[in-house]
């Protein structure tokens, strides 16, 4: 068993080895943002998606051969569960994440991404539950208040939500992108307080989070143009953090779009935020969702659109 638990410790070592390694505005400003092919699109990295599958096929050796405990066995899952999630292979992720649940109940980061499929499949009783049960074991466990938040968001209670999202945000008043996410909220339930809230709050923003660029675009105090340069000159492109950007500035871009009930512009957004596949990344899952929700109203309406490459 001594030499069995060395194993186990080596392989996870090897993981968190190579998973750190790889780890108002127009319709014309909008062409010229996506004109512009390298600001686009960042292009995929083959080396990073090869190693991660390495991992993978070195962890299901592991699980169908080694003599483990539960506990070690539902680690590995829970560790191969994470890499199909940021491989984009959700269904594969969800049953690992499942299995791990099934060998060791009490965890909770596996709850917390079942929780999370659960929401993007506008199951949202299911998915507020998932959470409940994370908080339940762990009431500390940050992220969940931000995923119940969502969870009461897209579902339109938005009191709740404020509360989650509220919660998440006092966790860490440094992060913009929990400023963001107030924000959007308070716009649906106390609309003339929503940007002067989001005025102070950018007070205590850390400048190093890219998010803070958008806080300040959103506030004016930056033009398009800037953003983009600010984009260009934060990270070399065909980039891991060159693609993050990417996918979280056309995310957000396209939520104020949607809110100013543009839906062309936001669809364009959406759709680039989902171009760099950055499958892990909270502004990929919903931009994915946001536009399934839109292209099901749409079809209610009698109006059809075209399915998003890849879904």
């Amino acid at each position: 068993m001594l030499q069995q638990t060395k194993v186990f410790r080596f392989l996870l070592l090897c993981f968190l080895s190579a998973f750190f390694l790889t780890g108002c505005i127009s319709n014309r400003n909008i062409s010229e943002m996506i004109s512009t092919d390298k600001l686009a699109l960042a292009e995929l990295n083959p080396q990073l998606r090869f190693e991660q599958e390495v991992m993978v096929v070195r962890l299901t050796q592991v699980l169908q051969e080694a003599k483990l405990s539960d506990l070690e066995m539902a680690d590995l899952y829970f560790e191969r569960g994470v890499l199909y999630d940021s491989l984009g292979l959700w269904s594969l992720a969800r049953y690992d994440f499942n299995q791990a649940i099934s060998l060791n109940p009490k965890m909770v980061a596996a709850y917390n991404y079942i929780g999370l499929y659960l929401l993007l499949e506008d199951d949202y009783d299911s998915s507020v539950d998932a959470f409940n049960a994370v908080l339940e074991l762990d009431p500390q466990y940050a992220y969940t208040y931000l995923n119940r938040g969502l969870a009461f968001y897209y579902s339109g209670r938005y009191s709740e939500a404020e509360r989650d999202f509220l919660h998440f945000y006092n966790e860490d008043k440094s992060d913009p992108y929990r400023a963001l996410w107030l924000y959007f909220n308070e716009l649906e339930i106390k609309p003339q307080e929503a940007k002067n809230n989001l005025i102070e709050r950018s007070k205590l923003l850390s400048q190093e989070f890219w998010g803070v660029n958008i806080v300040r675009y959103f506030l004016g105090e930056l033009s398009l143009k800037q953003l983009r340069a600010k984009i260009e000159a934060q990270a070399q492109p065909n980039t891991a953090t060159y693609a993050e950007i990417l996918t979280e500035t056309y995310f957000y871009l396209a939520k104020q779009k949607l809110k100013s009930n543009q839906k062309d512009e936001a669809i364009s957004l959406f759709r680039l935020a989902l171009a760099n596949q950055v499958f892990n990344f909270v502004e990929y899952r919903f931009a994915l969702f946001e536009l399934s929700q839109l292209r099901n109203n749409e079809s209610l309406n009698g109006i059809r659109t075209p399915t998003v490459v890849g879904e």
